[in-house]
């Protein structure tokens, strides 16, 4: 046991301190965070306007407002949306100007983000409207005032018609709506899963690799000829795995963490999905626990065969083509896992049963399931029951094949031969 925790924390040090860590840490941290502050944005983006909608009466002073947009009308079919784009973005101040005002102020436009201008010409015999601002990310909202100016132009065109404001105004009103599920499966859910089973695909072949170059490098370096005098192969294939294990739940564990402060502080508290409010109501305990089990149990699976392939090579440069197995395998149980996850929320087909109970593919499909929460108790007792003899049955295998290869350099020795030597 002893020598089982040295190798572990050597190995967990050793990956601690490598730039791929490092730096795959702060890119997933960094990608969380601006998530969750895009969906700041976009909540309090959807606030402004709701506030707009709610709050017409009061306009702010020529000293509150924030920004300002030159508004130009070739057509002359226009002139009473100033008030309505002003009741639209109740923070600009709309100034009317002529087109050759308009083109004047372009300049200005270009240095100030806070500019804008609405230029509406004649185009094909309808109105055109140009919008201009300094970028993208500045400036009116294009969508918004081409919207408002639109509603704007129809409802003149039916009043004139001798349409009724009434009528008018029922035509153009815009319906609330919800969306109410009534199985276990949500959008929050499926998103969620679909993440997450990502996640752990990731994990498994980030991790695993890390294991398998770990022992190939010490082994082409013949570090390894010096550690195997002081700890006995078993030690160290379970060593190394173990420490591999840690450093993948500090980072997963550092970026849930991440994840659920930057939701508290930074998602609203009505942001929706597709008119979907974003739920984590299947987080339970219970569920996070079996989730957190199968990343293990799946990790440990993979990490075992991986170690094996890292100690048959002679050169670090055969640690991919040596991999290609595991590697074909992790993919094609993903798929298997992914696909009968996303396609149906039952697990009565044989398929969805297969992808469940092989150990191979559980740790992709299980996590969706249980976030969902489609999956019979006696499937997870099965499915868990069947990872942990597959994992046993693995290990020792892979513990023989190990101890006979470690040291064996020059020819590839077969992996037949490495099982039937005598260690």
């Amino acid at each position: 046991m002893k020598q089982i925790m040295t190798i572990c924390k050597f190995t967990f040090l050793d990956g601690l301190r490598k730039k791929a860590f490092i730096i795959t840490t702060a890119v997933m941290l960094i990608l969380v965070v601006g998530f969750c502050g895009v969906t700041a944005l976009i909540g309090s983006g959807s606030g402004s306007d709701e506030t707009a909608q709610e709050d017409t009466a009061s306009q702010p002073s020529a000293s509150e407002y924030s920004s300002k947009c030159y508004f130009a009308d070739d057509t002359g079919k226009f002139a009473d949306s100033t008030a309505a784009l002003q009741s639209a973005f109740p923070t600009t101040e709309f100034i009317a100007a002529t087109a050759q005002e308009a083109d004047g102020y372009k300049e200005s436009v270009a240095n100030d983000g806070n500019i804008s201008i609405i230029h509406i010409i004649e185009q094909d015999g309808k109105p055109f409207i140009q919008i201009i601002t300094k970028d993208f990310m500045s400036g009116i909202s294009t969508s918004d005032a081409a919207d408002v100016l639109t509603k704007s132009y129809v409802s003149d065109i039916l009043s004139d018609a001798g349409m009724d404001a009434a009528t008018i105004g029922l035509i153009q009103e815009e319906l609330p709506y919800s969306v109410e599920t009534m199985g276990d499966m949500n959008l929050s859910g499926f998103a969620i899963g679909v993440l997450l089973t990502m996640l752990i695909f990731f994990a498994v072949y980030y991790y695993g690799y890390g294991v398998a170059m770990s022992i190939a490098t010490e082994k082409t370096s013949r570090v390894m000829e010096t550690l195997i005098v002081s700890a006995k192969p078993s030690s160290i294939l379970i060593g190394k795995c173990l420490g591999m294990g840690l450093l993948g739940l500090l980072q997963f564990g550092g970026l849930i963490a991440v994840s659920a402060v930057s939701y508290i502080t930074l998602v609203p508290g009505d942001f929706t999905i597709m008119g979907m409010p974003l739920s984590f109501s299947a987080f339970t305990p219970a569920t996070a626990v079996l989730i957190l089990l199968y990343f293990i149990l799946g990790y440990i699976l993979y990490a075992v065969m991986n170690s094996v392939c890292g100690a048959t090579v002679s050169k670090i440069e055969d640690i991919n083509s040596a991999m290609m197995p595991v590697v074909l395998i992790s993919l094609a149980s993903f798929y298997l896992g992914y696909m009968t996850s996303i396609t149906a929320s039952g697990s009565s087909s044989m398929l969805q049963k297969l992808a469940i109970y092989l150990p191979f593919s559980s740790p992709f499909a299980v996590p969706f399931k249980l976030l969902n929460g489609d999956i019979p108790a006696s499937d997870l007792a099965i499915s868990i029951g069947l990872m942990i003899v597959f994992i046993i049955v693995i290990t020792a295998v892979s513990i023989r094949i190990y101890s006979a290869s470690v040291l064996h350099y020059g020819k590839k020795l077969k992996l037949k031969d490495a099982y039937n030597s005598k260690i």
